[in-house]
Formats: structure tokens, C-alpha cells, sequence
């Protein structure tokens, strides 16, 4: 309490004509300025250094990202040499990348994720554990990877999935089976009342 006080009377004690001279701190850059605006040469030094691996590709990272990077980078100065050097051989591995590659490597860590950690460690335990042939054996059992452009983390059922709709360029059989499901009137071609 007596802190507080003190504080108070010397709030008071500073005279108006002494508060007038004081110049105003540069005001700070708006929050609301998207981070894909934000270059490479907006970022500060401390963030350049922190992030200098990602420096050629910068530009090309969304506002998400832009965003995960520039939060990891404030840890950067407090790390030991030997793990700078570590998280920029990692940001260096991940620029490298192919954006294809980057987003399997998100998939599979979100994957990843999904094990509890002890289930992980045991799984890893349980694979060092084997022989190199049955490493290979076990390598040889993995799916192909898709070659499609977007790549599902697991099959849908066909309940969630869109039929195709039949159009005048659609086989004569699926026509025949869609107008058989479904009446059509031949004047106004809106769907008939299903009998009662």
C-alpha cells in the first residue's frame, strides 16, 4: 500500500510544463495490417536473424503461416547456440521443400498427434526393435502414395459424397435409372408427387 502512495505523490509531483516538453513515443504499427503485406525487409533484425532460413521464400508463405513463424522466432534469442543452430538446419530442411511435401508432412503430423505419446514411444521402441529385413519387409507394405493433387487423410463414405448429376451427355442407362427413380411430369418436367 505505502508503494502505491509513493507512486501517487510522485504522479503529482511532476510538474504539467515538464509533461508538455515530453515527446510522444512513435506510435506502434497497427495490428490490423495483414502479415502478407508484412516483406522480408518489414520484419525486424531480431526477427531477420531468427528467421533467416526462410528468407527466399518469405514472400511466398500465406498469412497463417507467416504468423507461426514470426511467434517461433521470438523464442530464437533465449536458445542456446546449439539449439539456434538446430531450429535453423530444421527451417532450412523445411524451405527446401517442395510445397507438396510440405503439406504431406502436415498430414502426417497431425496424424501423429493422434497417438498418445506413450503409444508413440512404445511403437518406436517396438520398430527399432526389429531386424533390418524385417524393416524392409515392414517398407514394402506401406500404401503407394496417392498421385492425386489433394490428398485425403482417409476414404469417405459414400453417403457424404455428391451424386453426378445426369445431363442430356450422360449415358442412356444412368438416364433410364434416374428417370426411374424419379417421375418427371412431361409438361412442366418438375417431379410428381409420389403415389399415396
Amino acid at each position: 500500500m505505502a508503494k502505491w502512495v509513493v507512486i501517487c505523490l510522485m504522479a503529482v509531483a511532476v510538474p504539467l510544463p515538464a509533461l508538455a516538453q515530453a515527446t510522444p513515443a512513435a506510435p506502434p504499427k497497427p495490428l490490423s495490417t495483414p502479415l502478407m503485406a508484412l516483406g522480408w525487409k518489414d520484419l525486424s533484425a531480431v526477427q531477420r536473424q531468427s528467421l533467416k532460413p526462410l528468407e527466399g521464400t518469405w514472400d511466398t508463405l500465406n498469412d497463417g503461416h507467416k504468423r507461426k513463424w514470426i511467434a517461433l522466432a521470438q523464442n530464437y534469442p533465449q536458445l542456446a547456440p546449439a539449439e539456434q543452430a538446430k531450429m535453423h538446419g530444421r527451417m532450412a530442411e523445411w524451405a527446401a521443400l517442395k510445397p507438396r511435401a510440405r503439406e504431406m508432412a502436415r498430414l502426417n503430423f497431425a496424424e501423429t498427434k493422434k497417438v498418445t505419446p506413450a503409444e508413440r514411444a512404445a511403437n518406436w521402441e517396438a520398430y527399432q526393435a526389429l531386424s533390418p529385413e524385417e524393416k524392409k519387409r515392414l517398407a514394402k507394405k506401406t500404401p503407394a502414395k496417392p498421385a492425386g493433387a489433394a490428398v485425403s487423410t482417409k476414404p469417405l463414405p459414400p453417403s457424404k459424397l455428391t451424386p453426378v448429376p445426369v445431363t442430356r451427355l450422360s449415358p442412356e442407362a444412368d438416364r433410364a435409372k434416374f428417370t426411374a427413380q424419379q417421375a418427371i411430369d412431361p409438361n412442366t418436367l418438375l417431379p410428381l408427387a409420389p403415389p399415396k
